[in-house]
């Protein structure tokens, strides 16, 4: 955990303002422009964890929300990607209604926050598979490092001379709070990752996303597939200080009909200041998540997430945090 809070300058130096927190303008002739925010947890054991998304999809009239919650071989899931944006009360980020609950309150931009979800999620494994529970977070998110962003962009408009900001960014962070599962509520301290992104958004890809960290550095890294445009690596390593990833080097094995083990293998990760960091990845437990609705057409991906410890050799303490990946059966039969 950090032990001296992030300095402005540091937090705002890849370019991300603290503004950025809050909703930016659309183009209402994007019928994909997504403006998400995303959150991640875990604790030192590997015990416990979760992640959360809000979405919004303003053309669409829609918004999104996923809770996962991970404690000890069970997940607890609430997926609604289809809640009627009008139900949101924007732009405060606040949903109430049908016994589900949501709210991002920044109380201080890119620096400290509080998430709060709370709802009735099915259980997606262990003893209690296919049950209805309550699940829910209420934490304390503080940053650890710099908002990482590659920069911004106008996105042009669907008006001559009009265009619309851009970009997105990803951030280290600490989290204290209380985390429920079932009929248990429990006190919860960890790290994780979250993220904000707005833009118009393709969802037709391959891709594989990764937060790990542990006492002494921080890594997040993403491989992306666009079709008719290549693959891109993006990225952070932060150790005293933060530098941009340039390149990521997966080689991993992949196991469609596993959740248990989902995939097995370990990476390389390049950084723009000359350090490197690779590992050998463990999956700790797994939960396959539905995107479906995102694709055009829509159909079925292999898209799964993944709580892992890392392994780095030479006696280092491992890393823990996450895998995220995106891929399309290639036979396309189901």
């Amino acid at each position: 955990m950090p032990t001296v809070e992030p300095s402005l300058a540091e937090l705002t130096q890849f370019g991300i303002r603290p503004e950025d927190e809050g909703i930016h303008r659309y183009d209402p002739a994007a019928a994909w422009w997504n403006e998400s925010w995303f959150w991640d947890w875990f604790d030192v054991a590997g015990e416990v964890a979760g992640h959360c998304r809000f979405g919004l999809h303003p053309v669409q009239q829609r918004a999104w929300l996923w809770l996962f919650g991970y404690r000890r071989g069970e997940w607890i899931a609430i997926e609604e990607p289809r809640l009627p944006i009008a139900a949101v009360a924007l732009p405060r980020l606040e949903h109430e209604s049908w016994g589900l609950r949501f709210a991002w309150t920044p109380l201080e931009p890119l620096r400290l926050g509080r998430l709060e979800v709370a709802g009735f999620g099915r259980v997606l494994s262990g003893p209690r598979a296919g049950l209805v529970l309550p699940v829910g977070a209420d934490l304390e998110i503080r940053a650890a490092g710099a908002a990482h962003s590659l920069g911004r962009s106008n996105a042009p408009g669907h008006d001559a001379g009009d265009s619309y900001d851009a970009s997105r960014f990803e951030q280290p962070i600490t989290t204290e709070g209380r985390l429920r599962f079932g009929d248990e509520t429990i006190d919860f301290s960890g790290r994780g990752e979250r993220d904000h992104s707005w833009g118009p958004r393709s969802w037709n890809l391959e891709w594989i996303f990764l937060a790990v960290s542990g006492d002494d550095c921080r890594l997040q890294c993403a491989e992306a597939r666009v079709p008719n445009a290549g693959r891109f690596a993006v990225g952070y390593l932060k150790r005293e200080t933060t530098s941009s990833v340039f390149d990521i080097e997966f080689d991993l094995h992949f196991e469609d009909a596993s959740l248990a083990r989902p995939l097995a293998g370990g990476f390389v990760a390049r950084a723009e200041n000359g350090e490197s960091i690779r590992g050998t990845i463990e999956v700790i437990s797994a939960a396959e998540i539905d995107i479906t609705h995102t694709f055009v057409p829509p159909e079925r991906s292999i898209y799964r997430r993944a709580l892992i410890r890392v392994d780095r050799g030479r006696g280092e303490t491992p890393l823990l945090g996450w895998i995220e990946f995106n891929y399309f059966r290639r036979d396309r039969s189901s």
